[in-house]
């Protein structure tokens, strides 16, 4: 059987149409927060984006309505990214997003005659392409990396993010009757594709909606200012942190600071479920609070993360803490009958190389624990500047 495209065009605005407003819906009446509204939103992009490609399919001079449309459909993988940076904790960047989609309109505006149909497409191709490959990055960071579905939802991503880059190349060649063009990546194809990224995608995204409402992980829960196992919470240590940066620097004193974070919490969250996932958590936060100095500060800014501040004399000082707690964690079993054991990978990072920028200082933590996490996990890996890869302290034991 072969569908033909007005066929497809139809099913795909049935599918996001439904899609849309299930999830809107679903947002509005169950947890109705950043990440959420910002989903929402690539959702009505969608959906109002359908609305004007029908309008302009019934018409003979609409290409104001392709303006709207294709302004619309830039918003969808934008916002996705911006949704996903929010439940992360980070700034959602909207203005890029909505500058993005402004630049979308005008491209359309401009290029209405001379490219009739597919007006604006070499601007709105590539924003969905860069969009989509940093909501897939996105997707595998601080909160989301421990869902499988958020796993699910950057492949998906990324499978987009490569089509239409290469749908971008391919139009740029040759044009939209273009062989190449019309063979691989003409309209058809492109709706059977995005069809099932929307139905992927709402599955994923609600789930994901779902457990952030109902289950969510013990470092998403607070007591006031600290999280449930004890440490400051991750608004409160932001703030703590960002001041302790502002005095250390105006007194010229040394900072250093340390990630730790649990080694595979997804899978083992998985394997054998949250609750057995969450005594991980409690247990590597009890050995931080044991083992970190008096006068340290002690955040806990997502389930699996822990990060700890503390004045310094030298360039040890936080290798050692850093070590202590690893050898720590080796030492008391999260399980005594099973003799199961919580490891954790650790970066360690200075005032002295990196500066008091809170920013500079979170990322380099950031690239540190993946580095280390990339080489097998349960090591320290120390930053000696803005732009070096660390230096691993111990091998894994």
């Amino acid at each position: 059987m072969r569908l033909d495209l007005q066929t497809l065009l139809v099913f795909d605005g049935i599918v996001v149409v439904l899609c849309g407003f299930s999830f809107v819906l679903n947002t509005a009446t169950r947890r109705n927060d950043l990440a959420g509204r910002l989903w929402s939103v690539s959702f009505i992009g969608a959906i109002l984006s359908v609305i004007c490609f029908g309008i302009w399919g019934g018409t003979t001079d609409a290409s104001w309505i392709l303006v709207i449309g294709n302004a619309a459909y830039s918003l969808v993988s934008g916002m996705i990214w911006s949704g996903c940076r929010a439940f992360n904790g980070r700034r959602p960047y909207i203005v890029v997003v909505a500058l993005a989609a402004a630049a979308v309109a005008v491209a359309s505006i401009v290029t209405a005659q001379s490219q009739g149909a597919w007006q604006g497409s070499l601007v709105l191709f590539p924003v969905i392409a860069v969009f989509s490959g940093l909501a897939g990055f996105e997707a595998l960071r601080g909160r989301l990396l421990r869902n499988v579905n958020a796993r699910i939802l950057a492949g998906a991503l990324w499978v987009i993010a490569i089509y239409y880059g290469l749908r971008t190349i391919a139009f740029a060649l040759g044009g939209p009757q273009g062989e190449l063009f019309v063979t691989y990546f003409g309209p058809e194809i492109s709706t059977i594709l995005v069809t099932a990224f929307v139905l992927l995608g709402t599955i994923s995204l609600s789930i994901l909606q779902v457990e952030r409402a109902g289950a969510s992980a013990l470092g998403d829960l607070t007591i006031g200012t600290l999280s449930v196992v004890g440490l400051l919470s991750a608004s409160a240590f932001a703030q703590q942190w960002q001041d302790w940066l502002e005095r250390a620097a105006a007194r010229s004193e040394r900072l250093a600071m340390i990630a730790i974070d649990i080694d595979s919490l997804p899978e083992i969250n998985t394997a054998l479920g949250r609750t057995f996932g969450d005594g991980v958590i409690l247990q590597v936060a009890r050995v931080v609070r044991a083992v970190a100095p008096t006068g340290a500060l002690l955040g806990h800014p997502g389930s699996g993360r822990f990060v700890i501040v503390m004045v310094v004399t030298n360039d040890y000082d936080a290798q050692k803490i850093a070590g202590r707690i690893r050898d720590a964690l080796v030492d008391h079993p999260i399980d005594e009958s099973q003799s199961l054991r919580a490891t954790a990978s650790f970066g360690v990072v200075s005032t002295d190389a990196f500066g008091y920028d809170m920013t500079v200082l979170s990322t380099a933590l950031d690239e540190l624990t993946q580095l280390t996490r990339a080489e097998g996990g349960n090591h320290i890996e120390v930053g000696h500047g803005p732009r070096a890869a660390g230096t691993q302290l111990s091998d894994t034991p």
